[in-house]
């Protein structure tokens, strides 16, 4: 248990940590001073100073902070008058400078996620949305598609990775979908009843992925021979890491919008601690996996808690982007408010705004976390 607390708290700080990275260098490109960068909450056990901004490493390992000069606050003299703000202050930049800023920590997550996901496609390959073979049941063999067909459309939707094929499938009522595959550079269209299988709860199309192997793994010798098996070179890794960043992307909006299409309910969220949860169970079935194969146990958990790292960085930069009050997307809402009215919002307003969103936010953190706790008993 103490294990998977503290793996993590080490995903949670580095994706936090990046995110703020991302202000910070966004700050100093834009003329920002960064008052401090520091790695860690509450009281601080050092810094350093370097340049005009302090570096901190402080007591709780959760997360961190980029404050940046006059990024909350007005300043004001002696006669109650509001100065005029520092030429370096966050509140003295024009508003694409400020936007840039604000925008910096998703970007920079998102990064984060694209390159780590490169690096897991290129030491392990992934599944494409390529027909390898078909199962026992397989509504999608007896429309008439064939081994090796790339499906590259379903209902409308782009397949781009098969995860896509999935969350086509979200929806599924036993009427027809329509599929585009390509075949050998041809496109045809076919129309196929998914086959709902009741001990699984989920809808199937009956075959199995494609395999793109990764850029430094062998092909086995067995899978040589399929249609559907290839091997990745480098700029095909990276294309693909890039994909499955957009792919969960579109996931996690997907997500989000069934929420309230499909009925909100709070047991469909989590929190700190059912993450923390969710990754021990994960790192408990992979190192079980691992042993029964004889696998490199130290191994399976490292790419796991990489793949946390990466779900986790993509969902912190989409869930910072959200149009919330106290979030990245509220502020840039009244950034774009200013520059359509060419004044900015009086500050006391949207402080109030964002201190009432970030006063409702830690109510349903709160709940958020009383569902997680409940979850283990």
């Amino acid at each position: 248990m103490f294990l998977t607390i503290l793996l993590a708290l080490v995903v949670f700080t580095v994706v936090v940590v990046v995110h703020e990275l991302g202000h910070y260098w966004a700050a100093k490109k834009t003329g920002i001073h960064v008052v401090e960068f520091s790695i860690g909450m509450g009281p601080r056990l050092f810094h350093f100073k370097r340049g005009d901004t302090i570096f901190s490493l402080k007591l709780f390992p959760i997360g961190g902070s980029c404050r940046m000069l006059g990024e909350d606050e007005q300043e004001e003299g002696e006669d109650g008058v509001v100065k005029s703000p520092d030429p370096r202050s966050f509140a003295s930049r024009p508003v694409w400078a400020r936007m840039i800023v604000i925008l910096g920590g998703a970007l920079l997550n998102f990064v984060l996620a694209i390159v780590l996901s490169t690096i897991m496609v290129m030491f392990n390959g992934q599944d494409e949305a390529t027909i390898r073979s078909f199962s026992e049941i397989s509504p999608i063999r007896e429309a008439g598609i064939l081994e090796g067909d790339r499906i590259v459309r379903a209902d409308g939707r782009n397949i781009r990775v098969s995860g896509d094929m999935r969350l086509a499938l979200l929806d599924a009522d036993g009427t027809p979908i329509q599929l585009t595959v390509n075949r050998a550079g041809e496109l045809l269209d076919f129309s196929v009843i998914p086959v709902y299988i009741e001990a699984e709860n989920r809808w199937i199309l009956g075959f199995h992925w494609g395999t793109a192997f990764g850029t430094f793994v062998d092909i086995p010798e067995h899978l040589q021979n399929y249609t559907a098996v290839r091997q990745l070179g480098f700029f095909e890794s990276v294309g693909m890491g890039y994909q499955n960043i957009t792919f969960l992307v579109r996931a996690t909006v997907t997500g989000i919008i069934r929420l309230f299409t499909h009925g909100f309910n709070l047991q469909d969220l989590m929190g700190p601690i059912g993450f923390v949860d969710m990754v021990g169970g994960q790192v408990e079935g992979v190192t079980a996996a691992a042993e029964e194969v004889g696998a490199n146990v130290g191994l399976a958990v490292f790419w796991t808690v990489m793949n946390f790292t990466i779900l986790l960085s993509t969902s912190l930069g989409i869930f910072n982007l959200l149009p919330l009050p106290a979030l990245d997307g509220g502020r840039m809402i009244f950034l774009i408010l200013e520059a359509i009215r060419r004044k900015p919002i009086p500050p006391e307003r949207e402080g109030m705004v964002h201190f009432i969103g970030f006063a409702l936010l830690m109510v349903l953190a709160a709940v958020v976390a009383f569902n997680d706790i409940l979850r283990f008993f």
